[in-house]
């Protein structure tokens, strides 16, 4: 055999072995895991079966219909939402639901972590072996090429191959690895071991932290223009001519379920252009995902009142049922410095140091936590230091809506409109719809009826313009995501059609 067969041999064996594992790795599908205990329905979904390493990150999903309270992995969270969970031996997705009942269950999907197993251990050094076997051969058959070795070579000679040859190993691994992740990565993987703190905060990170309001959207996200809003650039001073609505309310205005250009907002302002010759009209898209009453109050005191709106569009509900079903009594009318306050969001905060530009290191350093794993940026609601004393144990859900009652929901709305009555901006509230047809507990259902009542009467009190949406809005569960909270595109189109039926018919928006 040729003296360059078997290094080249040991190479390309190594490159297979590689590619074969990464091909697998990659076609890896999210897993999804229903589970039903009397009337409460579980949906628990991973984006992997299998992790690399101890330490990597997966995505988890779920849904819970029917619940008093759920816990993601000892996290009080809502019964609907996704959160990035770092998994090791200890730690695998786990979801413990209380059910409409009182008793508890736990729902675990456990994933597996390639690492720990024997057999991926031997053929990852396996592996290394043939990578390292056919460089060393390589270096020996070209000193050879060059001339006759010497019977005994001298112990820096031998060094200096050593060294050339863990160097040429590394290198490409780092270039293979590059190459691989850039091209055929997955999105977790270019996060995890090639994207710079910047790359991984405008992708992955839509939020940033924001005086007085907490938060508010990533100027530097995608489809986020540059004073953190969702959609295009904003003009200031506002053209004389422009007649500017703001949209304000948490998720189901930021509109989650479509693209920037399929929300209520812009379809709004294309609809009141195209169809009823409103050619002056600007609809901005102030939702946030995630704001309550309280952000929202806030955040048009210190952020919307600078875009000169003339008109203010009130859309949220289900945001401020979320604090009332999981706030303890004490913590939301307890006798406390939060008092007043929402209880359930802290502040937000980042700490997290640039990270290394290797590949390869970032592989080897991650699952031995040299380093934090970028899928999981050290960022998070940080709770006050207030303690409120725990609910008794005989506290269900409805106990605890009829203690956690909405006189903060109506205060800060009759606040917020009072605010842009003052500042001379016409302020419009509209009922907030959900998908009827979804499997929803009827103490939620009776809650968002509270709510709508509440925005109902404020808009008689202060004689403000109201949209019923609720009354005649389509019940076609094709309007909403599987949530049936967040509108989907021909939901949104629903929603901006009779908003601007009703903003046309009672001449609230001047003719340009």
């Amino acid at each position: 055999m040729h003296r360059l067969s078997w290094p080249v041999m040991c190479l390309i064996l190594a490159v297979l072995i590689t590619t074969g594992f990464f091909t697998w790795y990659q076609s890896l599908i999210p897993v999804k895991q229903d589970t039903t205990y009397a009337d409460t329905t579980i949906h628990l979904t991973s984006t992997r079966s299998h992790v690399l390493f101890a330490g990597d990150c997966v995505l988890i999903q779920w849904d819970v219909i029917n619940t008093q309270r759920v816990l993601a992995n000892d996290e009080l969270v809502p019964a609907n939402g996704e959160k990035m969970l770092c998994v090791d031996s200890a730690t695998q997705p786990t979801l413990q639901v209380m059910l409409l009942d009182g008793s508890e269950v736990t729902v675990t999907h456990p994933i597996t972590i390639l690492t720990a197993q024997p057999l991926f251990s031997i053929a990852a050094l396996l592996t290394l072996a043939l990578f390292g076997i056919g460089l060393v051969g390589l270096l020996l058959n070209f000193n050879r090429a060059v001339g006759r070795l010497e019977a005994v070579r001298s112990l820096a000679r031998g060094m200096l191959y050593t060294l050339v040859s863990v160097g040429l190993m590394f290198l490409m691994l780092e270039i293979g690895l590059r190459l691989y992740f850039g091209s055929a990565g997955s999105r977790e993987q270019k996060i995890m071991y090639l994207y710079s703190l910047d790359d991984i905060r405008a992708l992955q990170s839509n939020i940033i932290h924001m005086p007085y309001v907490t938060y508010v959207p990533d100027p530097a996200y995608e489809s986020h223009n540059d004073l953190g809003y969702r959609g295009p650039e904003i003009t200031l001073p506002k053209p004389e001519s422009t007649f500017r609505i703001v949209a304000m309310g948490g998720s189901t205005t930021y509109s989650t379920g479509t693209t920037a250009e399929e929300a209520y907002p812009a379809l709004l302002q294309s609809i009141l252009r195209d169809e009823y010759g409103y050619t002056n009209i600007e609809v901005i898209n102030g939702g946030v995902s995630g704001y309550t009453t309280w952000e929202i109050l806030t955040d048009f005191q210190f952020r919307v009142l600078e875009l000169e709106p003339d008109m203010l569009i009130f859309y949220e509900a289900v945001n401020d049922l979320v604090v009332r079903e999981q706030v303890s009594v004490d913590c939301y009318r307890g006798l406390n410095p939060q008092r007043g306050l929402n209880a359930q969001r802290g502040l937000f905060v980042e700490r997290n140091a640039a990270l290394p530009a290797s590949a390869l290191y970032r592989l080897v350093a991650i699952p031995l936590r040299w380093m934090p794993n970028p899928l999981a940026l050290d960022s998070a609601f940080e709770p006050t230091r207030v303690q409120c004393a725990p609910d008794p144990g005989d506290m269900t859900l409805e106990k605890r809506l009829a203690a956690n009652t909405t006189v903060y929901y109506e205060r800060n709305i009759r606040n917020l409109m009072a605010l842009a009555q003052a500042n001379g901006v016409q302020p419009v509230i509209s009922s907030w719809v959900y998908n009827v047809e979804s499997t929803r507990p009827e103490l939620w259902r009776t809650a968002i009826a509270e709510h709508n009542a509440i925005t109902r009467q404020i808009a008689d009190d202060m004689t403000i313009p109201y949209i019923d949406l609720v009354p005649e809005f389509p019940v076609d569960p094709a309007n909403w995501e599987a949530d049936g909270i967040h509108l989907v595109a021909s939901g949104t189109r629903e929603q901006a059609q009779r908003y601007a039926a009703f903003l046309a018919e009672s001449d609230l928006i001047p003719r340009p």
